[in-house]
């Protein structure tokens, strides 16, 4: 499922670029609110809880006008979706997020959504007992082969909104919920998942047919 949703999305840029009347490209850059939610066992029994924190994000953009109206924007971003849990616990978590998203546009205005995939970079636990990095593979209890805490690949749905001016400047608001479990451990870890919501400032730096 994960590799057809990356082919899909794939052939969908392209058959867009096939088609694009103009291409321009951007850079953009923002802060945003992260939530790490999981599934945790604590006294034999299974509940949700949620580590929120606050982080940033910066790339590249480029935008594939298909008509006056509608287009399509793939972006490359490394994304912070760092969060606490507690007062002593950190999540610290980098990426790389490839969000794609289909826009409508009308008088400056933009409104689109999309699908979003994200490879994990780093991704390490820091509390009282010291540093674990979720990324490793190490021996589980109860698990005969060695697994990591998180698996790196997540497929998110991204919807965002924003206004571009006529100096090429433009500011947005996005929010991505990761749909796919991250967890790679079912013995520590139920259903992982992140989202996050941002606002990004940003410049279009031209066009070319």
């Amino acid at each position: 499922m994960k590799k057809t949703f990356v082919l899909m999305t794939a052939l969908a840029v392209s058959c867009a670029t096939l088609k694009a009347q103009q291409v321009s490209f951007g850079v953009k850059a923002g802060i945003q609110q992260n939530t790490f939610s999981m599934k945790t066992k604590y006294d034999g029994e299974w509940s949700r809880v949620a580590a929120l924190g606050t982080g940033f994000h910066f790339g590249g953009v480029a935008d594939i006008s298909l008509s006056e109206t509608f287009s399509v924007q793939p972006q490359l971003l490394f994304n912070s979706k760092s969060t606490a849990y507690g007062s002593e616990t950190n999540i610290n978590l980098y990426a790389i997020d490839l969000p794609v998203n289909f826009l409508y546009k009308t008088g400056g205005f933009f409104l689109g959504l999309g699908p979003n995939l994200s490879y994990g970079l780093s991704a390490k636990l820091k509390g009282d007992d010291g540093t674990e990095d979720w990324y490793k593979k190490q021996g589980v209890e109860g698990v005969t082969e060695e697994k990591s805490v998180l698996k790196r690949f997540e497929l998110g749905a991204n919807v965002t909104l924003g206004y571009q001016f006529a100096s090429n400047l433009f500011i947005s608001a996005n929010y991505t919920h990761g749909l796919s479990n991250i967890s790679d451990v079912d013995t520590e870890l139920g259903n992982v998942s992140t989202r996050f919501a941002g606002l990004s400032f940003g410049y279009m730096l031209g066009s070319k047919k």
